[in-house]
């Protein structure tokens, strides 16, 4: 690396956030870099705050972010890891209880799976081995020479920062110090406040929800979700690190058009359709519903598909019915446009006009449903706030948010979430 360090790999830097490859290039080239070195102590200065610094070599701390991925269950599960992965693995489980679940849930799968299909699988064993670990860790380290280069390269920039600052902070945290044994003396029953971790600076959110506190950091990793979804939870994360909801593709396609079976505008005035109106809808069985109109005789309902092809349709209804239930229940993941007629003294009108849009929906698809039903299980208002505005259930979306926001009434992401659905809204 000849070019200096740009202000995100400083920050990612200084938070151990850096992919490995880019972590050994970033710590070589701090340590060798009188600049970037400056800008990791000036980093570390402002992240820290007051705060005194700590630094660890366990290899905890080291292994903390390295998540199991599938291939690892199935490894664990079936007992085929090398020694030096499973021992990492082993380390990271001690700190990670989301990955401990996640190995608990796969293992439990695995053997009701076993048990309907009449297979086996080998014994799986993962539990760590707290009094060869540090041993063992060193010799991997050995092993695994540029990685063991990588965290000493690491060490020794982030010691040079920690000995510039305390050269610069000694004189504040002496005077710091007898504020607080002064303090301490007047109120001795006053324990001060735990002193937040590096790690705290790399969340981007906390929230409080339903189910409990929802955690998201800079790098999309989520806990607080244990239920949801590892979908839904990468869909959220995209949501709370762009802080703004991507508008559904459905809802282009219920922007509607000019069509066909609908006569002209000529004759009595027109009456609105009320639902469903441009929306995603739930129920495969819709209960159509429009206004009642002056003078009416009789109505009737047409429901269309999206080539135009009629799919359903109401008997002749009295003038004092101003609503129709489906009788069947209409295809899921499609979508569909209807037509009221009204016949007022002997002429028919139509709603929508023979000049105005189509008036389309869609009904949500089966798969989006399940998933709908197992998100709100998990009493998720984030979830399911960010499911819903992804699916086209805007309504859906915008009460979960408010229901955020009430939560969490000093926070901003549930508030710009709220918005960004508020503004892909239209009303109908």
């Amino acid at each position: 690396m000849t070019h200096h360090l740009s202000t995100l790999q400083i920050k990612q830097l200084c938070v151990s956030a850096l992919p490995e490859d880019e972590l050994a290039a970033a710590a070589l080239h701090t340590a060798e870099c009188q600049v970037c070195d400056q800008r990791c102590i000036e980093e570390l200065k402002r992240q820290r705050g007051p705060v005194p610094f700590n630094f660890t070599l366990e290899p905890e701390f080291w292994f903390r972010n390295d998540h199991l991925e599938f291939d690892d269950l199935v490894g664990l599960a079936e007992n085929t890891l090398d020694e030096e992965t499973r021992e990492i693995i082993n380390i990271h489980l001690s700190t990670c209880e989301s990955c401990r679940e996640d190995v608990r849930s796969f293992l439990a799968f695995r053997k009701t799976t076993a048990a309907e299909m009449n297979v086996s699988y080998g014994p799986t064993n993962y539990e760590p081995n707290d009094d060869s670990r540090m041993a063992q860790w060193w010799q991997r380290l050995e092993r695994r020479s540029v990685y063991a280069a990588a965290i000493v390269l690491v060490a020794v920039a982030v010691l040079i920062g920690v000995i510039a600052l305390s050269r610069k902070s000694d004189p504040f945290e002496a005077n710091k110090q007898e504020q607080t044994n002064r303090d301490s003396e007047h109120s001795p029953g006053i324990s001060p406040p735990p002193a937040p971790s590096v790690e705290d600076f790399a969340k981007v959110a906390i929230l409080k929800d339903a189910g409990g506190e929802v955690t998201i950091d800079k790098d999309g990793r989520i806990t607080g979700l244990d239920e949801v979804s590892e979908n839904s939870r990468q869909y959220v994360a995209r949501a709370a690190l762009s802080e703004q909801i991507v508008p559904s593709d459905v809802l282009r396609h219920l922007a509607g058009e000019q069509g066909g079976l609908r006569g002209n505008d000529d004759g009595p005035q027109g009456f609105r359709l009320l639902y469903p109106v441009r929306r995603v809808i739930t129920e495969a069985r819709p209960v159509f519903r429009w206004e009642s109109l002056p003078n009416v005789s009789s109505y009737r309902v047409y429901v269309l598909d999206q080539h135009g092809n009629q799919v359903s349709q109401s008997e002749e209804l009295s003038p004092t019915q101003t609503q129709w239930e489906a009788p069947a229940p209409l295809r899921r993941g499609q979508i569909f446009s209807w037509v009221v007629t009204a016949l007022v003294d002997g002429k028919k009108v139509v709603s929508p006009s023979a000049s105005a849009p189509e008036m389309k929906f869609a009904v949500l698809s089966r798969a989006d449903l399940q998933e709908l039903n197992h998100l709100k299980k998990s009493n998720s208002h984030l979830a399911l706030g960010v499911f819903s505005a992804r699916v086209g259930l805007l309504n859906e979306a915008e009460r979960e948010f408010e229901a955020l926001v009430e939560l969490n009434p000093q926070s901003e992401l549930p508030r710009k979430l709220l918005q960004s659905v508020r503004t892909i809204r239209k009303p109908a």
